[in-house]
């Protein structure tokens, strides 16, 4: 019924259009292709054949994300300011496909569209204005930071980089209360996960249990194309995520 494309960035689209060529459903990697224009043609060939494509982004679908975006969404830590999202592990391998700019290698596309994928989600917006500085080696970003501006003055702040110790975090602050999630993205199956909520010099820690985001994300896929569910997140929001992506490719150079 359907398949997990877990190929290098460049094999998305033609993987993504044969699949859907031949009636399968898809459940593609994360970012869904090396561009937006490339996602579009994804998006249309899987409209045409009448099956669902969905981004693999895992991590939403772990207990403490979800409930992480819940406390957003309730207002808990009041109007959100701004958001940090940090993904980096040193980087060391020539003959990996991520080192190679022509199989999409490099930082922004690999971890950092972690970074501008969660921004997006927890803000619940799209940035309206973009900056982007950007540090490169062997012809392949390394290391980008870059600032997003979004709706009502909220900024997010987005760090991913191969050539800094391995780290990851997704910080939000709001008018009353902020929040950390340490070890943000790859949480696994045996890892028990927090939250750190403070409200002035009270520090608050929200245990969840060992999840694995995999799983549920399989299962919800399942669902939808069993048809007893709706997608949570159609290919639409995979493609917002390439066009951040893409501008900020735009603004390095």
């Amino acid at each position: 019924h359907a398949v997990y494309i877990a190929l290098p960035n460049h094999l998305h689209r033609e993987w993504t259009i044969r699949a859907a060529q031949a009636g399968k459903h898809v459940l593609c990697e994360k970012p869904l292709a090396m561009n937006a224009s490339e996602c579009d043609e994804m998006i249309a060939a899987c409209q045409q054949a009448n099956v669902l494509l969905m981004e693999a982004v895992m991590y939403r679908f772990h207990q403490r994300m979800i409930y992480l975006k819940q406390m957003l969404a309730a207002g808990e830590l009041g109007e959100i300011r701004f958001l940090h999202a940090a993904f980096s592990f040193f980087f060391n391998a020539p003959d990996n496909y991520r080192a190679r700019p022509e199989f999409g290698g490099g930082a922004l596309l690999d971890v950092g569209s972690y970074c501008v994928n969660a921004a997006r989600w927890l803000i619940d917006g799209e940035p309206q204005e973009m900056q982007a500085s950007t540090s490169y080696s062997h012809g392949i970003d390394v290391s980008v930071n870059a600032m997003l501006r979004f709706e009502r003055d909220v900024f997010a702040h987005v760090q991913c980089s191969f050539v800094a110790a391995e780290h990851q975090v997704i910080e939000v602050v709001g008018s009353i209360g902020a929040v950390t999630a340490p070890l943000a993205f790859t949480a696994w199956r045996e890892d028990a996960t927090v939250l750190m909520v403070q409200r002035g010099a009270v520090f608050e820690r929200r245990e969840f249990a060992p999840a694995d985001p995999y799983q549920s994300m399989a299962a919800h896929f399942t669902e939808s194309v069993l048809g007893r569910a709706s997608l949570l997140y159609p290919p639409e929001d995979g493609l917002a995520t390439l066009r951040v992506l893409d501008t900020l490719k735009d603004r390095a150079r």
